[in-house]
């Protein structure tokens, strides 16, 4: 038989979730029911959420996380290939814990870096050519004729 896990100790940033029977889900700490859109913008605001079984107190977060990700695919966004779901139900199970283990959570979690990274110095270059017109004339304390250069260039007809 399968065993249980028990849940892990939650720190203080963990909120704890219990769901109950009919699947319904209860926030601790707001002492209020829950959805799995809730449950959605509280991850994405940073939290980390324990999600127990009211009867057996087993650790349930794996199980609703799929189902969250499950309900995600089904109302909004593509995010599975069904190519890449046939090659996950073909390979042995080993070979998928493996790839997702060690490949699929590095990858992701360098995409997610090299994307912030990225968008920190898109910022900066949004920012920085907004006042191009300043820094153009420092380092080219002549700018205003060098235009004027090339407009009255573009304006010259060409001699026959």
């Amino acid at each position: 038989m399968g065993r249980k896990k028990q849940p892990k100790a939650a720190d203080d940033n963990t909120l704890v979730i219990k769901r109950y029977g009919n699947r319904r889900l209860y926030n601790t700490e707001t002492q209020s029911y829950v959805n799995y859109q809730d449950l959605v913008k509280l991850i994405r605001d940073g939290h980390e959420i324990l999600v127990m079984d009211s009867t057996t107190k087993e650790d349930v977060t794996k199980l609703v996380l799929m189902q969250i990700i499950l309900e995600e695919e089904k109302s909004t966004t593509n995010l599975l290939p069904i190519p890449f779901l046939y090659q996950l139900l073909r390979a042995r199970e080993d070979v998928v814990q493996d790839f997702f283990k060690n490949y699929l959570a590095t990858s992701f979690a360098a995409y997610l870096k090299t994307k912030e990274e990225f968008d920190k110095r898109f910022k900066g270059f949004l920012e920085l050519s907004a006042s191009a017109p300043q820094i153009w004339e420092a380092f080219l304390p002549n700018a205003e004729a060098v235009k004027d250069l090339f407009r009255t260039s573009k304006k010259k007809p060409a001699k026959k």
